[in-house]
């Protein structure tokens, strides 16, 4: 006992100890990754072979793999590609090298749906993700990787480590992707990556449409109607999704409405069925100092008599959800003094930014607003 003990101990140990790789470097890896020669990706898997702790080099080739090249068979790809993954889920688990704080897929392994998916090596991941979330049973980052890992494949699996872990937020998105019948995601961002029909007319498909429909938990349906709705817009634009997920999704959007009236994603959610080829706007989080250069027009705060007699002074935060046109949709209070607070959303509710464009096309923004007052200001 004492021996398997340490064991257990040592492991964590290393997981914990692992030098994960700084986000902006990551992406910079996973863009030369997919960009090496074949002469390059020997030098690197030589690199390993000799020092398996090289991060840099895993990532690179994770990427290079992901990208399909021309130049290799594809079952020489899907092997290269899960002895990296293997490697990865024994050996960090909690982080993936910095590679699942990122939106790409390159360590993901699909079970069917696509052509690099692997059923034999999924096998294989999946016993090690349930090795791993055995043993880190606290590590709730471990365990989210873990439900991630095996969702598609095997969501019973998954719904009991989410049940366990009283997540309904992860069963929501569990349940929603399941009756979508979604295969996997994407090796190159989160997309998802297809959609099966005898999936979606399976037995725990129906079972999870059932229990949907009866749901009342608002964490639940408030992930469910998200997930189905931003994710059937996906797949419909795309041409991989042949049937109309809206009536179910907008039912779920009703029963959520008088539980969470404020609630912004309701803002943003696609409640209609968008054009082929037409992808729905994402919403992305972009920091106050860049979003502040796009303010068209300031409405500035009124300094409330009774807090500048106090000398009431400091910072009222607020998070702001910003729409397609720039006009503020949604303001929630993060901190700042009560006295300031009125006054403060009062002013920033008239704020009007510039559109932000993505790919040419607007998107909904969520950012940080900082409000100062001091009294030798005003």
């Amino acid at each position: 006992m004492f021996e398997k003990f340490a064991a257990i101990l040592l492991a964590y140990f290393c997981i914990c100890a692992s030098a994960e790789v700084q986000t902006s470097r990551v992406f910079e890896l996973l863009k030369s990754g997919a960009a090496l020669t074949a002469v390059q990706v020997n030098e690197r898997e030589q690199v390993l072979a000799k020092d398996s702790t090289k991060e840099e080099e895993r990532i690179e080739l994770l990427a290079y793999y992901a990208s399909r090249p021309a130049a290799m068979e594809l079952e020489a790809i899907k092997a290269a590609r899960l002895r990296h993954i293997l490697w990865l889920v024994q050996h960090d688990p909690k982080s993936g090298l910095g590679l699942f704080m990122v939106v790409n897929g390159a360590y993901r392994v699909n079970c069917r749906g696509d052509e690099l998916a692997d059923a034999d090596g999924y096998r294989q991941v999946r016993e090690l993700w349930v090795e791993q979330a055995s043993r880190f049973l606290g590590d709730d980052q471990i365990q989210k990787q873990a439900v991630q890992a095996v969702e598609y494949c095997d969501p019973e699996k998954a719904e009991s480590w989410l049940r366990e872990k009283r997540n309904y937020r992860g069963l929501g998105e569990l349940y929603a992707t399941t009756v979508l019948g979604i295969t996997g995601l994407s090796y190159q961002n989160n997309d998802p990556a297809g959609s099966d029909a005898d999936l979606r007319a399976g037995a725990y498909a129906i079972r999870m449409r059932k229990m949907l429909e009866a749901a009342t938990d608002r964490e639940l349906l408030k992930s469910a109607a998200g997930t189905l709705l931003r994710e059937g817009a996906i797949l419909w634009s795309d041409g991989k999704l042949d049937w109309d997920y809206t009536s179910l999704g907008n039912a779920l959007l009703d029963k959520v409405r008088p539980l969470q009236p404020g609630e912004a994603m309701l803002l943003t959610v696609p409640t209609h069925l968008p054009a082929r080829g037409e992808r729905p706007p994402v919403t992305l989080r972009v920091g106050g100092n860049v979003q502040a250069a796009k303010l068209a027009r300031k409405v500035t705060a009124r300094y409330p008599a009774e807090a500048k007699e106090k000398r009431v002074q400091g910072t009222v935060r607020m998070t702001a959800l910003l729409g397609l046109d720039g006009k503020v949709l949604d303001l929630q209070l993060v901190s700042g003094p009560s006295e300031l607070v009125n006054a403060s959303l009062q002013a920033v509710r008239q704020w009007e930014y510039k559109p932000t464009l993505l790919n040419g096309k607007p998107a909904y923004i969520v950012t940080v607003i900082d409000v100062n007052y001091t009294i030798s200001r005003y």
